[in-house]
């Protein structure tokens, strides 16, 4: 009788531990927020933009795609914007003309147009840090213009330009920035911050839908949170050896006495910054070491068996790395004259006695940093074809 009564008071008391879904909310009742902008509406004003993935069509049931007849093409996202003096209360307006519950958790980039980039991103980074949704791994751009038509832009590969820009991102080929990286560096000693800037080209074809490809890629520098300038493309990939981030690359050198060019495809890169202090002086030592395979060899050099023509081929790379870490320096240093580079944590990190005297000064005495450039490539493969080429006749 006992066993029959604790059993009927267990009972009774699951439904109480047992709270149940009450506050799940349906995916069919979110709309899901795949890539945001940020653009300049006017001195009090933003305009922010949101592209929200739709998950199926009217009618269509299971979760296919919503077809639209436009062109053939197959409607996965539609953009939506609104006003307001900040970007909560730019998502309230949205939320009262949306049947939707606005949901960021799927938010993959997010971009700020230029105009807002150069009055400030300070209090647009407090939001999305602060609010509970928004994802800390969504990739961060700059657009030249309105950041709008990023999200606006055909695409054909992916469902939509947001997920072609998080693929560009993740594949760490430009500079690759996400909501923390930016947060992080907009805290550190220098405040100074970088994030790719794209800038929209012409399609090359009318017959092309697809013009997610038409862009620039550069380069947008960040002073207390303001954008101060841009780097050029060439110039930015010596930016990405100065910060370690350079993953994946083909470079083409013409080395000397030869005509023709070797493509050396990069398998792996390191670059370590030594920061010394000497006499008073202060220095800062880059070295780069990385290693690559030749991809293609339109010289007369025969690399598999004369080990020169290996050492000429590894000493041009070199010449190209030095030459764009030069580039970028020169406009870091001595153009836009923010530390992105931090050399500021370096120093810190090496020196906190001599950092904590000179840190008040630091965005002075960064340009007349010294810094010297040591790089070692390393051709491991050179690979297994030694056809001569045309311009082998040519160099003799």
């Amino acid at each position: 009788m006992n066993a029959i009564i604790k059993l009927a008071l267990a009972s009774s008391l699951l439904p109480v531990i047992l709270t149940g879904c009450w506050d799940r909310t349906e995916v069919n009742d979110l709309a899901l927020i795949t890539g945001a902008a940020i653009d300049k509406y006017d001195d009090k004003s933003i305009e922010l933009t949101l592209q929200i993935f739709i998950p199926r069509g009217p009618g269509g049931g299971g979760g296919g795609l919503e077809s639209s007849n436009k062109g053939g093409s197959i409607q996965t996202s539609l953009v939506k914007s609104a006003i307001g003096v900040n970007i909560a209360d730019a998502v309230s307006k949205l939320q009262e003309k949306m049947p939707r519950k606005i949901f960021w958790g799927h938010t993959e980039i997010i971009i700020f147009g230029e105009a807002v980039a150069r009055r400030g991103i300070r209090e647009d980074i407090d939001y999305l840090l602060r609010a509970p949704q928004p994802r800390e791994r969504a990739f961060m751009y700059v657009c030249k213009g309105s950041a709008r038509q990023i999200l606006e832009m055909n695409t054909r590969i992916e469902r939509n330009s947001s997920e072609i820009m998080r693929e560009i991102g993740k594949s760490k080929i430009i500079l690759s920035v996400t909501l923390t990286d930016l947060a992080q560096m907009l805290m550190n000693q220098s405040g100074a911050a970088a994030l790719p800037f794209l800038e929209i080209l012409q399609p090359d074809s009318a017959n092309n839908r697809d013009n997610t490809e038409s862009f620039v890629n550069k380069t947008a520098v960040f002073k207390d949170d303001k954008m101060v300038g841009s780097i050029d493309d060439p110039t930015s990939r010596g930016l990405l050896w100065l910060r370690n981030e350079i993953k994946t690359a083909v470079v083409t050198v013409t080395p000397a006495g030869t005509s023709g060019n070797v493509s050396l495809r990069l398998l792996k890169s390191e670059t370590k910054l030594k920061p010394l202090i000497e006499n008073g002086k202060w220095k800062m030592n880059v070295w780069i070491h990385t290693e690559d395979d030749a991809l293609q060899n339109t010289t007369g050099l025969d690399l598999i068996s004369d080990s020169k023509a290996v050492e000429a081929v590894e000493e041009a790379m070199n010449d190209d790395i030095e030459q764009r870490v030069g580039d970028a320096l020169h406009m870091v240093q001595h153009i836009l004259k923010a530390d992105i580079l931090d050399f500021a944590g370096e120093f810190h990190r090496a020196y906190p006695q001599e950092w904590r005297k000179m840190q008040e000064n630091w965005n002075d005495m960064f340009p007349s940093v010294e810094v010297t450039v040591h790089s070692d490539a390393k051709m491991l493969r050179p690979g297994l074809s030694n056809i001569k080429s045309s311009k082998a006749e040519e160099e003799k």
